[in-house]
């Protein structure tokens, strides 16, 4: 008998994002690309984030990728608008060091960044883009898992494959 499984859900990610994978140690990279597989399946989840002074993370969520605890991965989910149990997808925002919340300040940068783009194209006046940004009902983080899930109706795909092994 074979067990029903569920579908994968849908993988994009910040273009810097691409790169801190790429900046990170060979080990840790690995881990990040494991967990990020493991994310998409829906196996994992790690712990929601919050809001602290000017970091504005609300609605992302972190892991822990290595044992020393010195590197973090900081993602939004994508929940389906009509059932958010259902995970639609994982949009990653950053991969870093923890120390001096150095990945927590990237991210907080990046969601800022992908809120106000998101403000700009849908012609928001100014003022409404400096409402929304200091507002307390959408956090940067659900603004970047809704523009990434609406943008032409397709999410941009990144296909999680390891980085070759070097012997």
């Amino acid at each position: 008998m074979t067990t029903p499984t569920r579908p994968l859900a849908g993988f994009s990610a910040h273009p810097e994002a691409l790169d801190d994978l790429l900046s990170v140690p060979q080990h840790v990279r690995m881990l990040a690309l494991g967990y990020l597989g493991r994310l998409v399946r829906a196996e994992v989840r790690g712990p929601l984030l919050e809001e602290q002074g000017e970091r504005d993370l609300r609605g992302a969520r972190k892991l822990y990728l290595d044992d020393a605890l010195d590197y973090r991965l900081v993602y939004v989910e994508r929940r389906a608008p009509h059932n958010p149990r259902h995970l639609q997808g994982i949009h990653l925002v950053a991969v870093g060091e923890r120390r001096g919340v150095a990945v927590y300040e990237t991210a907080a940068r990046r969601l800022r960044q992908t809120a106000s783009q998101e403000a700009r194209r849908t012609g928001m006046p100014a003022r409404f883009q400096a409402a929304l940004a200091s507002s307390t009902r959408t956090s940067p983080a659900q603004t970047a898992a809704s523009s990434a899930s609406a943008s032409a109706g397709v999410s941009p795909a990144v296909v999680l494959a390891p980085a070759a092994r070097q012997r």
